[in-house]
C-alpha cells in the first residue's frame, strides 16, 4: 500500500507546490471585438439602445484573494488495509505468472520459457517450489497492493508486477484503502508549512450612469451576502478535489463512479485536517470593470478598470424565521473622467404588458459551446412586465418573463424609450417550479441610493456626438458618420467601439456601398451666389437703360 500512500501525498503537494488560477490570463479570454454592419434601414429601439448604450454597459469580476497555509503531513494507512489477494495473473516487463487459489502458479518468459509448480504464503515470504522447467525451491521476500506484486531475491533482484483484468476487484480494494487512510500532522525537524494563493469570485453586469465613473449592479454582484474567508475555503475544496480526481484517473484503472468515492472520501479527510490546522491569510476582495473590447493576448487586468462600492444593499434579510429578498443594489466608483452613460427612466410609471429589455453579460451552462471571447459580448433578451409585487421585506420587485441568467444580474432593463426601468436580478428558481419567472429591482431604489452619494444621472458631450455618429450611421452617411466617430475618438480616445464604425463606414466607401451625399449647403451657396449676380446684372442693365434714356 505504500505507493498509494506516495500518490495521495504527491496529489496534495501537487495543490500546494504547482496549482494556480488566474482570472485575467490572457488566454482565458482571447478577446477579438465585436463586428458591427451598416444597416439596410433604420433599426428599431432595441437596436438602437443596444448600439447606443453597450460602451455603458460594463462586465463587472468580482475577485477575492488570500493565502491558504497549512502544516505539512503524511498521510499513512489506518485501521485494517485490505491489500488483495495474490490469486490472480500478474504481468512485469518480460514474464507473466498467474496464482491459483489452491496453490498453483504457471508462468512464462522469453529467457525461461514455461514455468509451473506450486507456492505457499509465510509471513512476507512466497517460497515457490517449481516443478518445471526443472525441479527447484526459491524463497522470495514479496510485498502484496491491490494492483501491485513485488518479489525480491538477493540473486534475481527485484521484479515489479502489475495485476491483469482485475479491475472490479480493484476498484473495491481502493476504495476500501482510501477509508483506511489518515493524514497525520508532521512533528519535529521534518515539519513545515505549506502554503498556496487561492482565488474565488463571481461576476456579473452593471451599467455607468454618470461621466465621473460612477456605476449601478446588484449587491450580490459584489458579494455582498458571501463571506471571503468561506469564499476561499470553498476554493481550496475545490481545487484540491480536482487535482486529486486528476491523479486518481493517471493513477488507477478504475470506473469513474469509484473515482469519484475515493476523492470524495479523501477529500473529506483533507478538509477535515485542514478545517483543524490550517488557515486562510491575507484575504482581500477586488472589484475589476470591464467596458468593451480586448485584442488578443492584452493582460485583461491592466485592461480593466478596478472599482471601489460605494454603496451596497443587503442581498436577502430575514423576516421572523424566513428569508426574502432584499435591496439587492450597489453602487460602484472607477476612478474615470468623461464616460460613456445610459439614461434613467421612473420605473413608478411601469405598467403590467409593458414591453422591455435587458442587456447584459450572461454566464450560462452553454459556455463551453461558444468561444471565450462570447464573455465580452453582451446579449439582449425580451419580455413583458408580468406583476408588480411586494416582496416580505417591503421591496417592490418588477416581475418579468425576460430571461436573467446569473452573469447578466446587474444588468439594465429598459421601456420602449430606451430608458433604464430597472435592475435585472434574480429568478424564482427550479425548485419553485416556476423558473420561467424572473424579477428586477425598479431603477427608483437605485436613485435613492444615488441621492444618499449626492450622484446624479448625467451625460457628457460623448453620449451626444456618439448619438450624432450612430444616427449618421443608420441612415447610411458615412461621411458624416466617420467625422463625428473620429471627434468622439479625439474626445474620449478609449472608446471600445467609436473605430468599428469607422473601419465600416470606410469599407462601404471603398466598395461604393455608399456615395457621398449631396452637399446642400455648398449648392446653397452657389444658389445664392448666382441670385446676387443676377440681381447685380439686372440692376446694372436697368441702371443702363435709366442712363440712355436721360441722355437722350
Amino acid at each position: 500500500m505504500k505507493n498509494k500512500i506516495v500518490f495521495v501525498s504527491l496529489g496534495l503537494l501537487l495543490f500546494f507546490g504547482i496549482f494556480s488560477f488566474s482570472a485575467f490570463a490572457a488566454g482565458d479570454f482571447d478577446v477579438t471585438g465585436h463586428v458591427v454592419s451598416l444597416p439596410d434601414k433604420m433599426p428599431g429601439i432595441i437596436a438602437q439602445t443596444a448600439q447606443k448604450d453597450k460602451a455603458a454597459i460594463v462586465l463587472i469580476k468580482s475577485i477575492v484573494t488570500g493565502t491558504a497555509v497549512i502544516p505539512s503531513f503524511t498521510v499513512v494507512q489506518g485501521g485494517a488495509a485490505d491489500t488483495g489477494s495474490i490469486v490472480g495473473t500478474w504481468q512485469a516487463n518480460i514474464e507473466t505468472v498467474t496464482f491459483t487459489a489452491d496453490g498453483r502458479f504457471s508462468g512464462s518468459s522469453p529467457q525461461n520459457g514455461a514455468f509451473g509448480g506450486t507456492y505457499t504464503l509465510q509471513g512476507n515470504i512466497l517460497v515457490a517450489v517449481y516443478t518445471s522447467p526443472s525441479a527447484a525451491t526459491v524463497q522470495f521476500t514479496y510485498t502484496l497492493s491491490v494492483n501491485t506484486l513485488t518479489l525480491s531475491h538477493p540473486q534475481v533482484g527485484t521484479v515489479v508486477y502489475t495485476r491483469v483484468g482485475a479491475n472490479a476487484q480493484a476498484s473495491t480494494n481502493v476504495v476500501a484503502n482510501a477509508e483506511n487512510l489518515e493524514i497525520v500532522r508532521d512533528t519535529g525537524t521534518s515539519a513545515k508549512l505549506l502554503t498556496q494563493e487561492v482565488m474565488n469570485g463571481g461576476s456579473g453586469t452593471g451599467f455607468i450612469i454618470s461621466p465621473d465613473g460612477y456605476i449601478v449592479t446588484n449587491a450580490h454582484v459584489v458579494l455582498a451576502h458571501l463571506n471571503p474567508k468561506d469564499m476561499l475555503v470553498e476554493a481550496v475544496a475545490n481545487s484540491f478535489a480536482n487535482e486529486l480526481y486528476a491523479e486518481a484517473s493517471a493513477y488507477y484503472n478504475i470506473p469513474p463512479e469509484d473515482k469519484e468515492k475515493v476523492v470524495k472520501i479523501l477529500l473529506s479527510k483533507f478538509m477535515s485536517y485542514f478545517m483543524e490546522n490550517g488557515q486562510i491569510t491575507d484575504i482581500n476582495t477586488n472589484y475589476y470593470v470591464f467596458n468593451g473590447v480586448a485584442s488578443p493576448g492584452e493582460d485583461l487586468k491592466v485592461k480593466s478598470w478596478q472599482a471601489v462600492v460605494k454603496k451596497q444593499g443587503t442581498v436577502y434579510e430575514k423576516i421572523g424565521s424566513e428569508y426574502s429578498w432584499g435591496r439587492d443594489v450597489a453602487i460602484l466608483k472607477v476612478d474615470k473622467t468623461n464616460l460613456p452613460t445610459v439614461a434613467l427612466g421612473d420605473s413608478g410609471k411601469v405598467q403590467v404588458g409593458d414591453s422591455i429589455f435587458i442587456i447584459g453579460y450572461p454566464g450560462t451552462k452553454a459556455e463551453e459551446y461558444f468561444k471565450p471571447e462570447s464573455e465580452l459580448e453582451a446579449t439582449v433578451t425580451q419580455g413583458v412586465v408580468s406583476a408588480r409585487k411586494t416582496l416580505n421585506t417591503g421591496v417592490e420587485a418588477i416581475q418579468t418573463d425576460a430571461a436573467i441568467n446569473h452573469g447578466n444580474s446587474g444588468g439594465p432593463v429598459y421601456n420602449e424609450k430606451g430608458e433604464v426601468i430597472g435592475i435585472a436580478t434574480f429568478g424564482a428558481g427550479p425548485e419553485t417550479g416556476i423558473e420561467a419567472i424572473k424579477f428586477m429591482m425598479p431603477i427608483n431604489l437605485a436613485k435613492e441610493f444615488m441621492n444618499e452619494l449626492n450622484v446624479q444621472n448625467r451625460h457628457s458631450i460623448i453620449d451626444s456626438k456618439y448619438s450624432e455618429a450612430l444616427n449618421a450611421f443608420w441612415n447610411r452617411d458615412c461621411y458624416t458618420a466617420i467625422a463625428d466617430m473620429k471627434e468622439v475618438l479625439t474626445l474620449y480616445p478609449g472608446h471600445p467601439y467609436a473605430q468599428e464604425y469607422v473601419n465600416e463606414c470606410e469599407r462601404a466607401i471603398i466598395s461604393k456601398e455608399v456615395s457621398k451625399p449631396f452637399n446642400t449647403t455648398l449648392w446653397a451657396i452657389v444658389a445664392v451666389g448666382v441670385v446676387l449676380i443676377a440681381s447685380g446684372a439686372f440692376l446694372f442693365i436697368k441702371k443702363a437703360a435709366l442712363f440712355q434714356g436721360k441722355k437722350k
